[in-house]
């Protein structure tokens, strides 16, 4: 297997897949270029239950050694979102572990639209690199025009836990569930969007190096209310290591269309689009997004 190289890898890679098809070739031409640049390359791709042809995709892949596709099917009995991501990444995590492999970074990443356009392989060396600094545990990515992460995002001054919340008790109308995107995601992404390095607890942004041996010391699993896997596993990496996380604005990637701000018009369609694709008896069960 070509993944499998004589020497350990300098980068590990763990993603989970679901109905990306479109952007797997991208993420496959990532892990080719780093290869080509002499860097040492495993990854291990978790997929559930994709429908557009994501699995048949990610197996050619490991028939040729590019990559090992892990079964996460188990993710589907769990019906919270949260929930189901963090055991999906803790699944990864411990494929990692019982496989022997000892890279010096792990690069936990999304592989759906975030990674449609990749970052440029200096730019993933360079984020590497600052891993080496004192102090620090992981790196994530920045995106243009602008950071949308904030579920996953804390700092000193800064936290978003109760933002799911928020937004459910916005949806009673789409003018008010646009205004309160205006009102406090908006403009707490663009705070987030900087040409300097940024300092905080946690991050993600779709892409986050971390040390390998900080990283086998976290989990994504926790007891109590469903928070955002990656701010689980961020807190506690920073409570067990006293470091902290940067945003690194040279390591760029292209903020999804689902996560970019956008008027009104714009909004309301792309939500009226996203209401009629779900099966009539969730589309009944939802708030209604357009009652005035």
């Amino acid at each position: 297997m070509r993944q499998e190289e004589t020497a350990q890898p300098d980068f590990a890679f763990l993603a989970l897949a679901r109905d990306c098809a479109g952007t797997i070739p991208r993420f496959l031409e990532l892990l080719e270029t780093l290869r080509h640049s002499g860097s040492r390359i495993t990854a291990f791709v978790g997929e559930n239950g994709s429908r557009d042809g994501t699995r048949a995709l990610l197996q050619r892949a490991e028939a040729r050694g590019e990559i090992a596709v892990v079964p996460t099917d188990f993710m589907a009995g769990e019906p919270d979102r949260l929930r189901r991501m963090a055991l999906g990444r803790e699944r990864l995590k411990s494929e990692l572990e019982c496989s022997g492999i000892s890279p010096r970074f792990v690069c936990v990443l999304d592989i759906d639209n975030v990674i449609a356009a990749p970052p440029a392989v200096t730019a993933l060396l360079g984020a590497a690199e600052k891993l080496d600094r004192p102090g620090i545990f992981g790196v994530s990515a920045t995106s243009r025009p602008h950071y949308y992460d904030l579920l996953a995002f804390e700092d000193g001054q800064r936290s978003f836990v109760t933002l799911l919340d928020d937004l459910a008790t916005s949806r009673t109308g789409i003018v008010r569930y646009y205004r309160f995107f205006c009102s406090r995601i908006y403009p707490d992404q663009r705070a987030l969007t900087s040409d300097h390095e940024i300092r905080c607890a946690s991050t993600f942004n779709g892409l986050c190096l971390y040390r390998a041996d900080s990283y086998r010391l976290g989990s994504y699993l926790q007891a109590g209310p469903a928070l955002c896997e990656h701010l689980v596993f961020n807190r506690r990496l920073a409570a067990l290591t006293g470091e902290t996380m940067l945003i690194d604005p040279d390591l760029v990637l292209r903020t999804p269309v689902d996560h970019a701000a956008q008027s009104f018009l714009p909004f309301a369609w792309r939500r009226l689009r996203k209401l009629l694709a779900l099966p009539f008896p969730r589309r009944i069960q939802r708030p209604n997004l357009f009652a005035k």
